[in-house]
């Protein structure tokens, strides 16, 4: 078992062949730093999903044309073909695997198999419907200002996503905890009042829910690397909202580019298990979506 790179620079050419090679996340790899790997074998098993974020070119790519309204944070959001993508061209044999067994709860899976798959994953059943604390919730801060071209993140939003994690430390610290933002604007927006609070807090069971040596550890991660993160809990903060004048510009960063609909797909429930707000207070304040 190696990365396709590992392959390239520790298997000498023409040494040591493959009766089949088989590329698992093929939808994330390159067609270049696939090919070592590729051309030592015989056959050829590609494992992935067409609908999953391809390889991207987001933290490599300066777009200098990007003005105030767009949020890109100075990157381009260009989509790379993967392996996959150039295997379904050329290879003779197709299979899908129909079963979806990574979400707990029916309705983080139920969007995108009505809108990506066509209806045709089968989905176990959730033991746990009429559970507030698993499933999607969604919880609206209506005074809440994106701050278009004035640093392109939400403040209100960043400072109520950092409350809530110190909630869940306080409550639930048993429970792993993830967070996603849509754009790395706020995910730096988050970063920040979570270390202001944490400076301020003298309890030691919070610094111990930071600590980066648990089996899941807390994290706060963007739309480009949050892919295949599980944990019990995911707070997902959308940060594009109405601006100061009230004016909500249809412009949301990297999901307004081409292949924005599969980063959708990514924050639609397939790889983020539960999304669950667990302080009293704030469920008050949930609308529940079916």
């Amino acid at each position: 078992m190696m990365s396709p790179i590992s392959v390239a620079q520790y298997l000498e050419p023409g040494k040591l062949n493959f009766d089949v090679v088989i590329f698992d996340e093929a939808s994330q790899v390159e067609p270049a730093d696939a090919l070592g790997a590729v051309a030592r074998g015989k056959q050829l098993i590609l494992v992935g999903d067409e609908n999953q974020l391809p390889p991207t070119g987001f933290f490599t790519s300066v777009n200098n044309a990007a003005d105030e309204d767009e949020d890109t944070d100075g990157l381009a959001t260009s989509d790379l073909e993967s392996v996959l993508a150039a295997g379904q061209v050329c290879l003779p044999t197709r299979t899908r695997l129909p079963w979806h067994y990574r979400s707990r709860h029916s309705s983080l899976i139920a969007f995108s198999n009505s809108e990506f798959y066509g209806g045709e994953l089968r989905v176990f059943p959730s033991t746990h419907i009429s559970r507030n604390s698993l499933g999607l919730s969604l919880r609206h801060l209506p005074q809440a200002v994106y701050l278009r071209g004035k640093g392109q993140f939400n403040p209100v939003e960043a400072k109520e996503v950092a409350k809530e994690v110190f909630g869940h430390a306080r409550l639930t610290p048993e429970r792993s905890l993830g967070v996603g933002a849509f754009s790395m604007a706020q995910q730096r927006a988050i970063e920040d009042e979570i270390e202001l609070l944490r400076r301020e807090s003298t309890d030691p069971m919070i610094e111990e829910f930071f600590a980066t040596g648990r089996d899941e550890p807390f994290f706060v991660k963007n739309l480009e690397t949050i892919q295949g993160d599980e944990r019990d809990v995911i707070l997902l903060s959308v940060g594009y909202g109405p601006d100061e004048n009230g004016r909500l510009a249809l412009n949301f960063g990297p999901l307004n580019r081409e292949g924005g609909w599969r980063r959708l797909k990514e924050i639609a429930g397939l790889d983020l298990p539960i999304i669950d707000y667990p302080l009293p207070e704030v469920r008050a304040g949930i609308e529940r979506r079916r």
